[in-house]
């Protein structure tokens, strides 16, 4: 009952505007698809940040170095997340970024599992 009070709670705050997404004013240093999973057990990230998979977006990439600001859509209904690198992984073949929880209830990945996603390294 809990989890899925956790998971309602993440699903109405996805639904709110994310206004830094949509800037203008950001410039794209590359842009390129990747496929993304998304995973919601641990207690720290890679850089040492507190885990938080039901309030928090953390974003995990084996060799992008920390820090590293990115804008992931989802192709198939345009939403739209920013957020940084802090974390390290996956380690499955074939899946390039791992997203906790809360990323993939924003970009409506969920039942999925995995998903091709376009990926945008943003400058600054």
């Amino acid at each position: 009952m809990i989890k899925f009070a956790a998971i309602l709670l993440l699903l109405i705050c996805s639904l709110s505007a994310n206004k830094q997404a949509y800037a203008s004013d950001v410039q794209v240093v590359k842009t390129y698809y990747a496929t993304t999973s998304w995973y919601k057990h641990g207690k720290k990230t890679a850089n040492g940040d507190l885990f938080r998979p039901y309030t928090h977006c953390t974003i995990a990439h084996k060799k992008l170095p920390f820090g590293t600001k990115l804008r992931l859509t989802n192709p198939h209904n345009n939403k739209i997340i920013i957020s940084h690198v802090n974390d390290r992984g996956p380690y499955v073949k074939g899946v390039e970024f791992d997203i906790s929880l809360n990323c993939a209830v924003k970009l409506d990945i969920i039942k999925d599992g995995r998903k091709t996603i376009k990926v945008e390294v943003l400058k600054g």
